[in-house]
């Protein structure tokens, strides 16, 4: 009972605290968001709202609770059209306001076009608020807008011709619609046009999608060019497609994590299981970024939804547990990692991990006999973690030669103390202390290399895992 009515009370705090929200303020970017681990992050436009889409897409994974999945889902629904109105206030200009006059529904996509075209048009005019905007037509599925280059004050170097089309696409959120098909459809169909005469042929230039909007810009004569000339493609692998149309998430996470760009990597390993829920691949590779970013909310979400899409998947409950450790959750991580059972790829790093575990939980004896026990040679796939096995059986061995440095100075107090003088036997408690300190000191150094800041924790995430599991899984 008692148990019942605490959960009955945290439920009331948590929604009490959600209604206490205050959403009418406009906030300033990078925006500061305190993350489930207490620490703030600093998050631009789209990858705030990137973040509270993640968090409506879990939210009926993350609770049981009918009241709390509403609760959340409306925080973060709230979140979303205050950060939408912040970034207009900041950055919008009149007439972009105008792609919301379009529609009853309130979506505020406005925010959405303005930092689209941003990005897009600042090759041609780092002020695309000079930039004029007119609607051109509009039918089941978008709304066309023509955008014409300002005609006198370019900063440019060169004589910059043309004009751009952009198309408004409203989705119906975090569900399949026609609206969604018709905008890949679009995609595909201008990605695969051959241009031939640019001053009259329309060229894809950029596109970019959300949970409830998707932009399309194409461009006509050397506005065309300009913008490819700058390397905008390189500034958003998601949204810019200079050699293929929408490729694969997985794939373009798999790419950009062999480039480093592990933020980037994240990004498109979100896409492709929001997109496609029984992406197995797609959960393993957000939750070994996430980890190795020190994001361990996005880990957290990533390893929820795999685990009950893919449930018993070892590999997916090995990164869940990781997770777990993370949070410093260690009963709970080890009780995870004790339903591992046949994983060839990765069953010493389950055992090394509940070694970890048993240590961290001050079962030092039992924890230090599951890491004694690993056959380190199963890690030539995945150095970080052994590295890490190394760094603990290091550990390991400093603290017992400090600890027999001050056992044997209490015992050479003790005996010099009562066969030559009393004065040596405060050598003991010198003895006893440092034992004390030397124990303390090594269990903090532990802690530290498992839930201390980024920078100083131990690599646990497989990476050997996710490419095994890049290279089974078919594309569903």
């Amino acid at each position: 009972m008692a148990l019942r009515s605490g959960g009955l009370l945290d439920k009331s705090h948590k929604i009490r605290r959600y209604k206490r929200k205050d959403y009418t303020a406009v906030v300033e970017f990078p925006v500061e968001i305190i993350g489930r681990d207490g620490i703030v992050r600093r998050y631009s436009f789209e990858e705030s709202i990137r973040l509270y889409q993640r968090r409506i897409a879990s939210a009926d994974l993350r609770y049981s609770d009918a009241d709390l999945i509403q609760a959340e889902k409306q925080h973060c629904l709230s979140r979303i059209q205050q950060l939408r109105r912040s970034f207009f206030a900041h950055y919008g200009w009149p007439a972009v306001r105008a792609v919301d006059a379009e529609s009853d529904a309130p979506g505020l996509l406005a925010a959405e076009v303005a930092a689209f075209l941003r990005r897009c048009l600042s090759a041609v005019d780092p002020q695309p608020e000079r930039f004029s905007l007119t609607k051109l037509d509009q039918n089941e599925h978008y709304t066309a807008y023509f955008i014409q280059p300002p005609l006198d004050g370019m900063v440019s170097d060169a004589v910059v011709e043309g004009h751009f089309l952009l198309y408004v696409f409203r989705f119906d959120a975090f569900s399949a619609s026609p609206t969604r098909e018709a905008f890949f459809d679009l995609v595909k169909v201008l990605d695969g046009v051959q241009v031939v005469q640019r001053g009259t042929v329309e060229s894809l230039i950029a596109f970019f999608h959300t949970h409830d909007c998707g932009l399309v810009l194409t461009g006509s004569g050397s506005v065309v060019e300009r913008c490819k000339h700058q390397g905008l493609a390189e500034e958003d692998q998601r949204s810019w497609t200079p050699e293929s149309v929408a490729p694969d998430g997985v794939e373009l996470g798999m790419r950009l994590l062999s480039r480093g760009q592990f933020k980037e990597a994240l990004d498109a390993f979100e896409q492709a299981y929001m997109e496609r829920h029984f992406r197995r691949v797609a959960y393993l590779g957000a939750a070994v970024v996430a980890d190795q970013l020190g994001e361990d909310d996005a880990a957290e979400t990533a390893t929820v939804m795999g685990c009950r899409y893919f449930p018993g998947d070892p590999a997916m409950v090995y990164h869940r547990a990781v997770n777990r450790i993370r949070s410093g959750a260690f009963a709970q991580a080890l009780d995870d990692l004790q339903g591992i059972r046949e994983w060839p790829q990765g069953e010493e790093a389950a055992v090394f991990l509940r070694g970890l575990c048993e240590m961290a939980g001050g079962r030092r004896a039992a924890g230090e006999r599951l890491v004694r026990g690993i056959k380190h040679a199963t890690f030539r796939f995945d150095p970080h973690l052994a590295k890490g096995a190394r760094w603990v059986l290091a550990q390991i061995w400093a603290r017992n030669i400090m600890l027999g440095i001050a056992v044997f100075m209490a015992s050479a107090g003790l005996i010099a103390g009562l066969m030559v003088s009393v004065v040596y036997t405060l050598l003991i408690p010198v003895g006893v202390f440092g034992a004390r300190l030397v124990w303390a000191s090594w269990r903090r150094q532990l802690l530290v290399q498992l839930v201390g800041p980024i920078n100083r924790r131990m690599r646990l995430s497989s990476s050997a895992v996710l490419i095994s599991g890049a290279r089974q899984d078919p594309l569903q």
